[in-house]
């Protein structure tokens, strides 16, 4: 096996590692959302997702699909040797992206703000989830314009900042270990860090000073 096809998964695997949390979290709620009996629920931070269960489901079950797939999609040896392959899951980890990002802002809307939430938070959200849904939308259009640098960088920060629901988890975890127990304001602040992370990353990535992570993106995106 040659260093290049060691390296193929390198980095969708970690990726892939990273948002395992909010991945299997969200499905977590999609099967809870499915099966459990509105009447049985009495916490109105959870009854309101019953009450309109679409924004909530899409959001759960494409966002699932765009962190999968993105990952996959920074595979070089998918990139170079699949092409066709390359391109269909691009444009099926796109449009998962958008209806992601565009349920997750409509969910500020449609659901009242949850008992331990500020609103910073929905701001974030409703910031963070136009930023996504405009980045892909840019990348889309790159790609189409055969614009591959251009396509790489937009679609890059709009898979980071998707991805930073991972970097969330753990930073919301490793807060709860330390202090000892789950505080409500602390846990805002790793949301807001998660999302400056995000964006940190990605930036670094397409500025090249990530070499070994500018690399293999590189790879992905060249012939």
């Amino acid at each position: 096996m040659t260093p290049l096809r060691k390296t193929n998964w390198r980095l969708p695997i970690l990726l892939i590692l990273l948002t395992i949390l909010p991945v299997a979290a969200s499905l977590y709620r999609l099967g809870d959302l499915a099966f459990t009996d509105p009447a049985s629920v009495s916490d109105p931070d959870i009854l309101r997702f019953f009450h309109a269960p679409s924004p909530i489901a899409l959001h759960v079950a494409f966002g699932s699909l765009f962190l999968v797939l993105g990952a996959l999609q920074l595979s070089p040896g998918l990139r170079t040797r699949h092409r066709a392959l390359h391109k269909r899951l691009g444009y099926a980890a796109a449009l998962s992206a958008l209806v992601f990002a565009i349920s997750g802002v409509l969910m500020v809307f449609f659901y009242a703000p949850h008992s331990l939430s500020n609103i910073w938070i929905d701001i974030g959200r409703v910031i963070f989830g136009s930023a996504i849904t405009i980045f892909i939308l840019l990348g889309v259009w790159s790609a189409v314009a055969k614009n591959i640098p251009a396509h790489r960088a937009w679609m890059i920060r709009g898979y980071a900042l998707s991805a930073s629901s991972g970097i969330q988890s753990y930073l919301i975890a490793i807060v709860i270990v330390v202090n000892g127990s789950f505080d409500p304001q602390l846990a805002d602040a790793m949301i807001w860090l998660g999302w400056i992370i995000g964006v940190i990353i990605a930036e670094w990535i397409i500025s090249g000073k990530l070499p070994r992570a500018r690399l293999a993106v590189r790879r992905s995106y060249t012939s």
